[in-house]
């Protein structure tokens, strides 16, 4: 059939991909929030001669490309997806090699040498968006509208836009576009329904606020100077946006907000956002719990805040290190440590969460300073600590030779968990670089310092024992030192708990590789690629590792640390009697812990109520915060209610839902669920 339309009058068909791998569940589950903002923009300024699709799953666009390749395709470059993307590119153009593709996002170089040998490096990639990217798009689709082929796109540099030169390879880079100041400028791809097929039930909504970073940290591609100042949508926009999100995703079950802002809770107005976030919540039901990173000044507007939202929001506030020495080597400046207490004393009193992440191993830290830091932090109130290894990022001065030389760094390549899958016969891993050891930290330390991250897990994070740090801490024991003796008694662990230890720390050692192709040969044979799916490889080695404590080991792990506890009480007290009290309450405090914790994995609870009697009133001791726990002996018995409240029955059911039931869907519900304290059972007085 001859065609009837002017080839300069067709719309221009474009996709856009924010990929996410399917190998055994979907492995990134937030809405496409950035592709739609890109397409948004794109739509208001060209809508007429462009028609854009948006894609989330592989076997969607594979499905997609295989009825009709477009004129342009293009995909997110993240490092949980950049391998996935190129090879998506790379199979469109099988398809049809006049396809133009380009690709955007922080997996890219910043240092021109960098960006030259990454084009060399991927092939399938045309061109590549670098810094913010909708006017940068746009000014690539107003010079394809111009030339409608490849080689008239290479003619010239387009603005915010990198490729090779057809003729002598070389790169050429078009100027850096402004960023968006006003960023209500680009239309909300939500409320312009843009998104609507994406509340399928999987994808949790994603909302930016702000955009950039005030902090210059070396280890982030965010402090780059490019993204200094912070540029913000209105809160017109944002309500305008969860007012649309709300009802709709309720509607499917998904329970979460994430908030994609690099420092939320610090701006004066985060307050009212809270706000609107609550009136969803009494209105819909919606969000039960959001994912946000809290900001690291302001410690009273981040108080004022969050707030606001309770137990829903985890204030996660990163220090990454409290050594002075590394701070200064790493060009950061961490929130007071008085305001950080401050912050911590707040969630205390309202019994929320605050969470302290660190990353290891930052120029200049050794075990001991990253000990310190752990026990200043547990010491401020941080009620959970966690504790990361570096990935050697693009954009920052970690992927740079000279610097990890002047290091030593020795770096490591892992499977980014979950972010892999078998796509048209094909096997695509992708992949992180880590940093394991440096001129301070050995190997070995290294070792040592995961370890102590997953005790660290399993024994104080959330105040998952709560019970057992107020106690011994009534009696002059640190919740520090009593979990540096959970670490360091690890010798005396029970057989079950060693072999779990043991197999996290063979695990550690086994998901490092000296290079990516060295690792894709490793996982791509079959036999290994089973266990893969399987999920006894391959995942997050911390949360699998807690995950199988706190389901298949609770009891046995329970025994330790509180013989732990009972220890060092043990070596505090002289009188006899008094210790064999403490003994009896010591057993009490782990009888109701085995209670609240019982079942939180099984997902056939529902409605079921646990009624049990003890002799001290445990459940109004935590109440007071004051007082002995003997002064709350009951001679004749006080009766607990362990349940799961309505609320955590739903986020329970939307969880499982999600993620299932086996051991790697488990392990990312605790990634998920942040807030674990949420899974644990509620406790109540029953009146006899």
């Amino acid at each position: 059939m001859l065609e009837t339309t002017a080839p300069e009058c067709r719309k221009v068909l474009i996709y856009l991909a924010d990929l996410t791998h399917t190998g055994v569940m979907v492995a990134t589950e937030s809405i496409p929030l950035n592709i739609g903002l890109i397409a948004a923009y794109a739509n208001k300024y060209l809508g007429d001669a462009i028609s854009v699709r948006l894609f989330k799953y592989p076997e969607k666009l594979i499905a997609a490309l295989k009825e009709r390749v477009p004129d342009i395709l293009g995909c997110s470059n993240y490092v949980w997806n950049s391998n996935l993307s190129e090879w998506m590119l790379g199979y469109a153009k099988r398809l049809d090699p006049a396809v133009v593709t380009i690709q955007g996002g922080t997996n890219y170089p910043f240092s021109q040498s960098g960006q030259l040998e990454y084009h060399r490096t991927h092939p399938n990639t045309d061109f590549h968006v670098y810094y913010e990217g909708e006017v940068a798009f746009l000014q690539f689709l107003r010079r394809y509208l111009a030339v409608r082929n490849l080689s008239g796109m290479k003619e010239a540099p387009i603005d915010g836009c990198q490729f090779l030169s057809p003729g002598d390879g070389s790169l050429v880079s078009g100027p850096p576009q402004d960023r968006i100041k006003a960023l209500d400028d680009i239309p909300s791809p939500y409320v312009t329904g843009l998104l609507d097929e994406f509340f399928d039930g999987k994808l949790t909504p994603m909302v930016e606020t702000t955009r950039g970073c005030p902090f210059t940290c070396n280890f982030c591609n965010a402090g780059d100077r490019y993204f200094n100042k912070i540029n913000m949508f209105s809160l017109e926009y944002i309500k305008a946006e969860l007012e649309y999100i709300a009802p709709r995703v309720s509607a499917v079950g998904v329970s979460h907000l994430t908030l994609a802002d690099n420092n939320f809770g610090m701006y004066p107005r985060d307050a009212e956002i809270c706000s609107t976030i609550k009136y969803m919540q009494d209105k819909y039901g919606w969000p039960m719990g959001l994912i946000a990173t809290t900001g690291k000044n302001n410690h009273e507007r981040i108080i004022k805040a969050t707030e606001i939202l309770g137990s829903a929001l985890l204030v996660s506030m990163s220090v990454q290190s409290l050594d002075p020495v590394v701070l200064e080597n790493i060009k950061r400046d961490n929130i007071e440590l008085d305001h950080y207490k401050k912050v911590n004393f707040a969630l205390i009193q309202e019994g929320r969460t605050g969470q302290a992440e660190v990353i290891v191993p930052l120029p200049g830290e050794t075990y001991e300073t990253f000990l310190s830091g752990v026990e200043t932090l547990i010491e401020a109130g941080a009620s959970k600590v966690t504790s990361h290894t570096i990935q050697l990022l693009y954009g920052t001065d970690y992927k740079e030779a000279e610097y990890r030389r002047s290091w030593g760094y020795v770096s490591k390549w892992r499977l980014i968990p979950y972010d892999f899958g078998e796509y048209e016969g094909e096997l695509i891993f992708d992949v992180e670089e880590v940093a394991i050891s440096h001129n301070s930290i050995t190997f070995e330390d290294y070792l040592n310092i995961r370890g102590f991250a997953l005790a660290t897990e399993v024994a104080f994070n959330n105040y998952i024992f709560r019970e057992i740090l107020d106690y011994v801490e009534d009696y002059g024991i640190s919740a520090f030192t009593w979990l540096r003796a959970v670490w360091e008694r690890r010798e005396e662990f029970p057989p079950d708990i060693r072999l779990v230890f043991d197999g996290f720390i063979a695990d550690t050692k086994a998901e490092l590789f000296n290079s990516e192709e060295e690792l894709r040969c490793f996982y791509g044979r079959p036999e290994n690629y089973e266990q893969l799916v399987r999920g006894e490889i391959g995942g997050n080695v911390i949360y699998k590792h807690k995950t199988l404590i706190l389901s298949h080991h609770i009891v046995s792990w329970l025994d330790y640390i509180t013989r732990i506890a009972e220890d060092l009480v043990r070596d505090s007290v002289a009188d006899a009697r008094e210790l064999e009290s403490a003994v009896d309450e010591i057993a009490e405090i782990r009888r109701y812990l085995q209670c609240k914790l019982t079942g939180i994995f099984d997902s056939n609870i529902t409605t079921e109520l646990s009624q049990v009697s003890f002799r001290y009133d445990i459940l109004s001791w935590l109440l007071a915060g004051t007082g002995r726990l003997r002064d709350f002996y009951r001679a004749d018995r006080v009766v607990f209610s362990f349940y799961f409240t309505d609320e955590q029955l739903l986020e329970r059911r939307d969880a499982f839902q999600r993620y299932g039931t086996h051991l790697l869907g488990l392990t990312k519900i605790l990634q998920r669920i942040p807030s674990h304290d949420r899974l644990f059972r509620s406790v109540a007085h029953v009146l006899v």
